[in-house]
């Protein structure tokens, strides 16, 4: 968080926070009422003060304001690294352009969609990256998988089943696990939709 925004918290500890205002949508664009902010600058301001929280509702620590978010899927959106390989080291990178340590899990809901659990959160991998990012994929031994065999897991985990297909993480191989998409917000610990408590 900006030394800026910290002093401003200290100077007025009591500005009432906001709600309905900010969203952060799939891809990891940040939408004003709605709208996709591109003023570089503020979009760079919010990246620096995003956080957590302490019950699990995401916020832009706006000077003194907290900015509640709304979430379309989960706090964290995954991009690929243009310059790395999928599952190696470095691979991914947050939607507020922080590097990815690591992967410790990886779950593919019933939307076809692939979530990746990190040190920072639970996180959602671009669709856009969807197609690149699957040389990750591999057999729980870390073989490559043929085509049919990749679609024929990837549609199993979606039904709710339980294939052996693994996720490259670096020298890790990850079992890749089904979740339902309304599980996700409960299982991983944060508020999609922060509202304000009742009066």
């Amino acid at each position: 968080m900006d030394e800026s925004v910290q002093a401003a918290l200290r100077k007025w500890p009591d500005v009432p926070a906001a709600y309905g205002w900010l969203a952060l949508d799939r891809r990891g664009s940040w939408l004003l009422e709605g709208r996709p902010l591109r003023h570089a600058r503020t979009i760079t301001f919010i990246n620096r003060n995003y956080l957590a929280d302490a019950d699990g509702a995401w916020l832009f620590q706006n000077g003194p304001q907290k900015v509640y978010v709304a979430l379309a899927y989960t706090p964290w959106v995954l991009h690929r690294h243009p310059d790395r390989a999928p599952g190696t080291e470095g691979a991914l990178v947050t939607h507020v352009g922080a590097a990815v340590e690591r992967v410790d899990s990886a779950w593919v809901d019933e939307e076809g969609n692939l979530l990746l659990e990190t040190p920072n959160g639970i996180g959602l991998l671009d669709d856009r990256d969807l197609v690149a990012y699957g040389a990750a994929f591999c057999d729980p031994q870390g073989q490559p998988l043929a085509d049919t065999a990749l679609e024929s897991a990837l549609a199993a985990l979606m039904e709710g089943e339980r294939p052996a297909l693994g996720l490259r993480d670096g020298e890790r191989i990850l079992p890749v696990q089904p979740i339902r998409c309304a599980e996700v917000p409960m299982r991983f610990g944060f508020i999609q939709d922060p509202a304000p408590e009742a009066p």
